[in-house]
């Protein structure tokens, strides 16, 4: 008597997150390419350190403002025509940046590459909803945002090498728009915005996927929140004030470190674009052992709030420490270890991605993810301008813009301490309101 064998799950959703993760890989080295060119960009176009923070950060405001249309186009259209169309477009600005002739036409591009860009993280959010059962979120999310630290890492490696190889700055943003776009359309025809639309999917991963829900989901029924629902939640106000914290933390590290290194640790080319690998790509590390934690500990118990917070303070007093340190360091290598620690604890912060999924309704996880990342985009769009103007204001000494981000990062500790991970953002309504 013959038995059939069950099908073999297939493992399309670990194919779609890696097309995504490359995807994402490319809008860091995108970002990066930006303050890794920094110091020559800084003297071809005689930009004073306040200048310099201003067009550092110039990405962030467009980045901010397009989050609320960018997360409505998600809920709308899905995140496959909207980030396989922006992902061109931002290429497009990217080779742009190359043929500037001023600081003015750079910004200009930066504002275009910004606004082109805000719709990935909250797609990566609803994609994240969509493809993975809730124990393989927190995975996911740190899988995803562990693209950040990889990108600005190589975006190192790849910038420094452009520029001594070509001679100069601007064929590292010609090269790396240019793949941009084509990554881009290979995304677009291969990512669906569910399982159930993919045509590699079995029965098999499609039940895994539906295996189990989340928090959000044991919610379910009566009306969705309204804004009011979310601003009267001290769960969602602290989830915004921790990314907040977290982002100026993040985009003050990567917007100043290549400047920090060159200028007050004498680190030539070479030297720069292995040393900010080296700090970025802890990162890595710092993602993945947090996704890691994050999902093995959650599987064992229904307290969520006692395995998230510890995390997450964890890595907000290992930042406000690391950071603490720098101003009394006078050596690169030492200045690299801190750096490194810095960014290592920071980018446990890399599960916030997970939350949205977790702790909003399916349909409003794209909103919630982009209210979210208007925090990550206000912290990037400050810290380079405050942190600028505080070293000019030292003389070119980073002590000052240092113990502004360890405040920043006290803001993310506490910020984190204050969601309640037990419960969604916001209750449904059980009735329509007349």
């Amino acid at each position: 008597m013959s038995h059939s064998i069950p099908p073999k799950q297939s493992k399309i959703r670990l194919k779609i997150f890696g097309v995504l993760w490359i995807l994402v890989l490319l809008n860091f080295i995108d970002r990066a390419a930006l303050s890794i060119a920094m110091p020559l960009i800084s003297e071809e176009f005689e930009l004073t350190p306040a200048v310099q923070g201003w067009l550092l950060g110039s990405f962030f405001w467009t980045y901010l403002l397009f989050q609320i249309p960018g997360g409505w186009l998600l809920d709308r259209f899905g995140a496959r025509k909207v980030v396989g169309w922006a992902g061109a477009v931002w290429g497009g600005f990217q080779l742009l940046g190359g043929l500037a002739t001023s600081g003015i036409f750079l910004g200009a591009t930066r504002l275009g590459l910004g606004a082109t860009e805000a719709p990935v993280f909250p797609a990566a959010a609803k994609l994240n909803s969509r493809w993975l059962p809730s124990k393989e979120r927190a995975r996911g999310a740190t899988f995803i945002d562990a693209a950040t630290p990889a990108g600005s890492a190589l975006g190192g490696i790849i910038v420094t090498a452009l520029i001594g190889f070509t001679g100069g700055w601007r064929m590292a943003f010609i090269l790396t728009g240019a793949l941009t776009i084509l990554v881009a359309v290979a995304y677009y025809f291969y990512l669906r915005d569910t399982p159930e639309e993919h045509p590699g999917v079995n029965e098999a991963e499609l039940a895994h996927i539906r295996s189990d829900v989340d928090v959000a989901d044991k919610a379910l029924g009566g009306v969705l929140p309204r804004l009011a629902d979310y601003a009267r939640s001290s769960s969602f106000w602290g989830l915004w004030l921790g990314r907040l914290g977290w982002a100026t933390v993040w985009w003050g590290i990567i917007s100043w470190t290549p400047s920090y290194l060159s200028s007050a640790m004498g680190f030539d080319l070479a030297g720069l674009g292995w040393g900010t690998f080296a700090v970025y790509g802890m990162g890595v590390f710092g993602q993945l052992i947090a996704g890691w934690a994050t999902d093995k500990f959650r599987a064992r118990t229904t307290n969520y709030n006692g395995v998230m917070k510890t995390i997450l303070a964890i890595s907000g007093l290992g930042t406000v420490a690391s950071i603490l340190t720098l101003p009394f360091i006078d050596n690169g290598y030492l200045a690299l270890v801190s750096l490194g620690l810095a960014v290592f604890f920071v980018q446990f912060g890399g599960v916030y991605w997970a939350f949205p999924a977790w702790l909003a309704p399916k349909p409003q996880v794209g909103k919630v993810g982009s209210v979210m990342n208007i925090a990550s985009s206000a912290g990037g769009g400050l810290a380079p301008v405050i942190m600028g103007y505080a070293i000019l204001a030292g003389g070119g000494s980073y002590t000052g813009a240092f113990v502004f981000l360890a405040a920043a990062a006290a803001l993310y500790l506490l910020g984190s301490m204050t969601i309640n991970f037990n419960r969604p953002l916001a209750r449904m309504r059980q009735t329509v309101e007349a």
